[in-house]
């Protein structure tokens, strides 16, 4: 027998009888190792007395020592075979330490030799159940009720086994617990059996007065706490569901999945270092626990620590491959290899798609993508999985087997808004035009849809920004998508930030600006605005630049850092610290240069860091959003009748608001030496060339008609077009055929980096701008390098910017058109007529340096009127309102 502390052995019968009364008494009262000490001096005295050997073994089996318990237990029967107690009590250890067969032989033995003994029976039903007989588990607790109908706790766990036979069992639980609060209206165990029951079938205001009745009898009953705080998460009651956990926490303090659930709770209520911390809480209590990994991920990506989040996704999934992790699993590995394969799969799935949406966010499509193939390949009749992997080939710009995996879903799941949206959207990306006026009122029918039933919708406000869509109707996806932006910064629990003061910048104090992008980098934004950062006046304004992505090492990053008064690579940082950081620089006027583009961060502004906040540049649609009231435009873009386009107030510059760096930055363009030629570009030398250097998602069928139009009257002309995606260019050629016309007359041009591209932007004749949504980078581009465009404005601000720009040079009047015959006679015209078309290109070379589309200097002077406008009118304390300057 192991040693304990010493105990004085008993010298006479009346001292051995004290001692084992006294063995009994710290058993009860539940401090086994004085127990276990009082009874070594006894057995030290008589080592073959039944009882001691009974006691001993059962304070063993409280002790968690079963090895112990069952040696003693053996004991007891070696000297007295006939004794049940001993059986039953071996019984109980060996099904602690998962040998179920073994335990069932010795409950059957306690069994015959004591025919009435209602544990045995009770326990061996839980026996039963771990080896998946359930009906003679059910045999059991009937036969132990036969014997004593007042048996709270067997008729509370059958109800527990009945429950976990679904709905099918419901009902039979439901009477199971039920009797039981009838013999015993006390007994918490069976209040939490019917609350599991209530929760189990999403009735959880039910379920949680259940469970308070549980935990008002029994104040210490961590499954009723446990219960109660699912519940009440799912009724969104979720500090009170924290509460619950947190009690649960302090009941089990080392207990990894109590850990994990109060970790799941931080985690909704936007807590995220409390829900970081717990989760590491919980796996250095369970190291192998592949769930707190995954949903460590989840954090650690939420609080913009994404090195942190894929080790922890990768260690889910290493774990998950370690399989099975414990007794348990191995027994349903045993018990059921299907359906645990099925489990193991879904895990891992789970695991492989968070690691490859965080991949995806990084841009590392390639690893992104064989995360997603996992996924595919352990669920494979999962529309989501194929879904998701459609995704990551999309954004790798691998549009066929994307679109392919979109299809894939949506036979899985015909009923699927998200895939069949972008399904249309890559559909769109390669000119396949096939059915796509059916394709769009289905589109338009699933949005107004998932509006009406207060959802998201499955098409992203930058992707309405191209589609034949109503200005009603995008405006009400931004704002949907505005909407869920401030429900979720709502959810981060930042307290209110405080504002500057509302008051008249004195003489000599400076306006504080803040700039928020993700694409301070090589990115189009920053190649227009590259000088724009550090080109404030600096005896008026203190500018703030906060970088929402790490720097990429490019030329226009480094610029940008070293010419803005303050730069701040936060993309690290917290959406609740940026914001918070935003607030405590006071700065007065906040600038979202994002929008609805990759890498925003939206819920910045959703939290108000700032008393003044505008949209401007990154994303030329309205945002929808509250939190963003100002839009910085132009009277060309956003005329009076276009107003109802909008639901911000509108800022308008003088000239165009789309701002370029060119002047200063591509000086080389001008001298026409430094120009590559059209033969080193793989163009004709002496044909017309019509120009579109678009992305293939920007053009329409309507429009490709006029163009194939134009060439058809211009019989001496070719269509000079990018290839952006490749995977369009087939699709563009057929359809070109399929008007009659010879597709060799269409020529593609590989895409380029930024110096080549605009160098060879004006070897092309005449620039055809796409009406759905212009040219507004590659407008600055062509017009910078002397070639005319052709645009048509519509309503929406992202088929007006061409037209602005076209202003913006004094020669608007020449190149803006009103109706898609007038676009085409234009083109023809220029076409055909040679000096008319060398006069337009001569006159444009030549505001070139003059014009207000190239004078960056006045732009910036005019845009800092822009912003101090806004701060007064805010001190007005009127609110926003729409002027011009």
């Amino acid at each position: 027998m192991p040693q304990t502390a010493h105990v004085a052995a008993p010298t006479s019968n009346a001292e051995y009888e004290a001692l084992q009364n006294q063995a009994h008494e710290a058993y009860r009262s539940g401090d086994f190792h004085r127990a276990l000490q009082l009874c070594q001096s006894v057995y030290l005295v008589n080592a073959n007395k039944t009882d001691v050997l009974l006691l001993i073994g059962a304070i063993y089996y409280q002790m968690g020592n079963y090895e112990q318990c069952i040696a003693f237990n053996d004991r007891c029967i070696l000297l007295d075979p006939h004794m049940a107690e001993a059986h039953a009590n071996l019984a109980n250890a060996l099904q602690q330490l998962g040998n179920f067969d073994m335990a069932v032989i010795y409950y059957q033995s306690a069994l015959r030799l004591k025919a009435s003994f209602t544990d045995a029976y009770n326990n061996m039903a839980s026996a039963l159940v771990q080896k998946g007989l359930i009906p003679q588990a059910v045999e059991c607790y009937n036969a132990a009720l036969q014997i004593n109908p007042n048996l709270v706790d067997v008729h509370n766990n059958l109800g527990d086994l009945w429950r976990a036979q679904g709905q099918v069992g419901r009902q039979a639980a439901q009477q199971c617990y039920s009797e039981a609060l009838r013999i015993d209206n006390t007994y918490a165990p069976a209040w939490r059996g019917l609350g599991d029951m209530f929760r189990e079938n999403n009735e959880h205001s039910q379920a949680v007065t259940c469970y308070q009745e549980a935990v008002r009898l029994r104040a210490s009953y961590a499954d009723a706490y446990t219960g109660m705080g699912v519940s009440l998460k799912e009724l969104k009651r979720k500090e009170e569901a924290e509460h619950c956990f947190a009690q649960v926490v302090r009941l089990r303090p080392h207990c990894a999945l109590s850990l994990g659930n109060l970790a799941g709770v931080y985690y909704e209520q936007g807590k995220l270092n409390e829900a970081i911390q717990s989760y590491q809480e919980a796996i250095a209590r369970e190291p192998n626990f592949p769930e707190a990994y995954n949903n460590l991920g989840n954090a650690l990506r939420e609080a913009s620590r994404p090195d942190e989040a894929i080790a922890c996704y990768t260690m889910c999934i290493q774990l998950q491959f370690a399989r099975p992790q414990n007794a348990q699993m191995a027994r349903a590995l045993q018990a059921n290899p299907q359906m645990a394969a099925m489990q193991q799969a879904q895990r891992l799935g789970v695991a492989y798609n968070n690691l490859g949406g965080i991949l995806k966010m990084q841009g590392r499509a390639a690893e992104a993508i064989a995360c997603y193939e996992h996924v595919a390949l352990l669920q494979p009749d999962s529309p989501e999985a194929h879904a998701n992997l459609a995704s990551a080939y999309k954004d790798a710009a691998r549009q066929d087997t994307a679109i392919a995996s979109y299809r894939r879903a949506l036979q899985l799941r015909p009923d699927f808004p998200e895939a069949f949206a972008n399904l249309v959207h890559s559909l769109q990306c390669i000119c396949e035009w096939q059915d796509r006026q059916t394709l769009f009122v289905r589109l338009e029918g699933e949005v107004r849809r998932e509006l009406a039933a207060d959802r998201l919708p499955p098409v992203q406000p930058f992707h309405a920004m191209a589609y034949p869509f109503s200005a009603e109707l995008a405006l009400k996806i931004s704002a949907k998508y505005a909407e869920y932006c401030a429900v979720t910064a709502a959810r981060m629990g930042v307290p209110k930030l405080p504002h500057p003061p509302a008051r008249p910048l004195q003489v000599g104090q400076r306006l504080r600006i803040g700039y928020v992008s993700g694409d301070f980098g090589n990115h189009p934004l920053s190649h227009l605005m590259a000088s724009v950062f550090g080109g404030h006046d600096r005896s008026r304004l203190e500018v703030f630049c906060y970088a929402l992505s790490p720097s990429d090492g490019s030329e226009w990053r480094q610029r940008i850092e070293q010419e803005a008064e303050h730069f701040l690579d936060v993309s690290a940082w917290s959406v609740g610290d940026i914001a918070g950081k935003i607030s405590s620089d006071e700065i007065q006027v906040a600038i979202n240069l994002n929008g609805y583009t990759k890498g925003a961060r939206n819920e910045i502004f959703a939290l108000l860091p700032a008393p003044v906040q505008t949209s401007y540049m990154g994303f030329p649609a309205t945002t929808g959003a509250s939190f963003l009231p100002y839009l910085i435009t132009d009277r060309v873009v956003a005329p009076d009748n276009c107003q109802h386009c909008y639901s911000e107030h509108l800022a308008y510059m003088p000239n165009c608001y789309f701002v370029n760096d060119y002047k200063a930055a591509h000086q080389d363009v001008l001298d026409e030496a430094n120009l590559p030629t059209r033969t080193e570009n793989g163009l004709p030398e002496n044909r017309i060339i019509y120009a579109c250097s678009n992305q293939l998602y920007k053009y329409d069928p309507e429009t490709f008609n006029s163009w194939c139009n134009i060439l058809k009257r211009v019989p001496d002309s070719v269509l000079w077009l990018l290839r952006f995606p490749p995977y369009g260019e087939p699709m563009i050629r057929q359809e070109a055929a399929n008007r009659g016309l010879d597709p060799n007359r269409i020529i593609f041009t590989d895409v380029a980096n930024k110096p080549v591209h605009i160098r060879r932007s004006g070897l092309g004749d005449v620039f055809l701008d796409t009406p759905l949504c212009n040219a507004h980078t590659t407008g600055c581009d062509v017009l910078w390098g002397g070639c005319p465009m052709i645009t048509l404005p519509l309503e929406r601000m992202a088929s007006r910017v061409a037209a602005s720009l076209c202003y913006a040079t004094g020669l608007g009047h020449e190149m803006v058109v009103n109706s898609q015959q007038e676009y085409e006679e234009k083109a023809v015209e220029l076409g055909l007529n040679h000096n008319k078309r060398l006069g337009l290109r001569q006159r444009l070379k030549d505001v070139r340096l003059s014009c207000p589309l190239f004078d960056t200097t006045q732009w910036v002077k005019d845009l800092e009127t822009v912003y101090f406008k806004m701060w007064d009118i805010h001190c007005e304390g009127q609110g926003p309102r729409t002027f011009d300057v």
